[in-house]
C-alpha cells in the first residue's frame, strides 16, 4: 500500500471511472444504484473504534458534509437539519450540479 502513496496519482489510474457508462435502458428502473468508491478505514485512537468513509467524495464536496458521520462541515449538524433550517431543497441543488 505505501509504494502506491509514492507513485503519481496520474499514473496509478486513481482518475478511472469504477462505474461503467452505461445507457438508461441497461441501468433498469432501481433508482438506487449502488455506486463504487474508494473506503477509507481507520482507528483514530488505540482504544477507538474503528471508523470508515459512508460516502464518496464527490458527494461530501456537493453536500459540505464530513464523509464519515454525515454532518455538515461548517455547522456541525445533520444534513437535513441544515437544509431545512437555510431552505435548501437538496434534490434541486444535486440536479443543478448534474
Amino acid at each position: 500500500m505505501a509504494h502506491r502513496l509514492l507513485r503519481d496519482a496520474q499514473a496509478d489510474g486513481w482518475e478511472r471511472s469504477d462505474f461503467p457508462i452505461i445507457c438508461e435502458s441497461c441501468l433498469g428502473d432501481n433508482p438506487y444504484v449502488r455506486m463504487a468508491f474508494t473506503v477509507f478505514r481507520w482507528r483514530p485512537g488505540r482504544d477507538a473504534r474503528f471508523k470508515k468513509t459512508e460516502i464518496c467524495q464527490t458527494c461530501s464536496k456537493l453536500k459540505n458534509v464530513c464523509q464519515v458521520c454525515l454532518l455538515d462541515l461548517e455547522y456541525g449538524l445533520p444534513v437535513q437539519v441544515r437544509d431545512t433550517a437555510l431552505s435548501i431543497n437538496s434534490n434541486d441543488a444535486i440536479l443543478r450540479v448534474m
